[in-house]
C-alpha cells in the first residue's frame, strides 16, 4: 500500500537541503505526476527520505533526471540514500530509460560517493544556468 505523501514533511526535508528553497504544493505535485518519487518513512510513518526523477526524451536517447534526493539528517548514513536511489534506478529502467542523469554539490562528499558506488560516472561539461 503506498502511503500519501505529507507535503509538509515535503518541505522539511528540502529545508535541509536548501534552507532558502520555496517550495509550492502546486508545483510538487504537478513534478511528481510527470515521474516517480521514492519514499522512505520511519517507524512511526514519518517521512523521512526521497528522490524524485523524471523522464525526457532528447534527440539522442530516453534520459531521466534524478532531483532532489533527500534523507532526514537524523537517518544519513543508514543506507536509505542507497536504497532510494536504488528504486530510481529501477523505475528508469522499467520505463526503458537509456541515461540516468543527476548533478549534486561537490562539497556533498558523502552523495557524490553514494552515486560513484553506484556506478554514476562523472561527466566532464560545463554546467550552465540562466535564472530568468
Amino acid at each position: 500500500m503506498e502511503m500519501k505523501i505529507n507535503f509538509e514533511e515535503v518541505k522539511n526535508l528540502v529545508v535541509q537541503l536548501d534552507s532558502s528553497a520555496i517550495v509550492d504544493e502546486t508545483k510538487w505535485e504537478e513534478a511528481v505526476k510527470n515521474g516517480f518519487v521514492a519514499t522512505e518513512y520511519n517507524e512511526e510513518g514519518k517521512l523521512i527520505g526521497f528522490g524524485w526523477i523524471f523522464p525526457r526524451q532528447t534527440l539522442l536517447r530516453k534520459q531521466a533526471v534524478v532531483e532532489d534526493m533527500i534523507v532526514d539528517n537524523a537517518y544519513r548514513g543508514t543506507g536509505l540514500g542507497r536504497k532510494i536511489l536504488r528504486q530510481l534506478i529501477e523505475w528508469a529502467r522499467k520505463a526503458g530509460v537509456e541515461v540516468v542523469e543527476l548533478t549534486t554539490n561537490p562539497k556533498r562528499v558523502a552523495a557524490n560517493e553514494l552515486y560513484k558506488s553506484e556506478g554514476f560516472k562523472l561527466h566532464e561539461t560545463n554546467h550552465y544556468l540562466l535564472k530568468l
